[in-house]
């Protein structure tokens, strides 16, 4: 049994996890489709390698008994990982908090803020407020989050960009 990705996730993790690209039928252009795997019993290690880059990953399953299934077996995302949510201990790296960060600003940019973030492993939670966006970039770099939430347009433009960065 195999987790197998299609088209550009398939393209995307043959280069990042240096798998063997290859494919499957073709689309209705008569074109073949891009198609790569991993097999199940080892899909921690390559899900830790995609999140570890920063990579979101959404796992889907086979969610009917392919015996009696009719035509192509019914399939749904059962998990999604990224990399503020992880909580997996072989997931994570040992000597960084994997916090994620969610920070909103008063009236599009301008006046004052504020971040909550949270490290889903330990239940980790803490607040800041800022009265500035040089005071929100400080704290970025200090906590270095995993990952950072935020709604587009809502930040001071220089808190956006380092945010993106990061």
């Amino acid at each position: 049994d195999f987790y197998e990705m299609f088209y550009e996730d398939a393209l995307t993790a043959a280069r990042v996890l240096e798998l063997t690209l290859t494919s499957r039928a073709k689309d209705a252009s008569g074109t073949a489709i891009p198609m790569c795997g991993v097999p199940h019993h080892a899909m921690d290690t390559y899900l830790g390698r995609l999140v570890r880059q920063g990579y979101r990953v959404a796992i889907c399953d086979q969610v009917e008994d392919p015996k009696e299934a009719k035509g192509l077996v019914k399939r749904e995302v059962t998990r999604v990982v990224t990399p503020g949510t992880v909580s997996d201990p072989e997931l994570l790296e040992g000597k960084r908090a994997n916090l994620l960060a969610a920070i909103t600003w008063e009236r599009g940019g301008e006046g004052r803020g504020g971040a909550a973030f949270l490290d889903v492993s330990t239940g980790s939670f803490f607040v800041r407020r800022f009265r500035s966006a040089e005071e929100g970039i400080e704290d970025l770099a200090l906590f270095a989050p995993r990952e950072v939430l935020f709604e587009a347009g809502s930040l001071p433009v220089e808190l956006a960009e380092f945010a993106e960065r990061e």
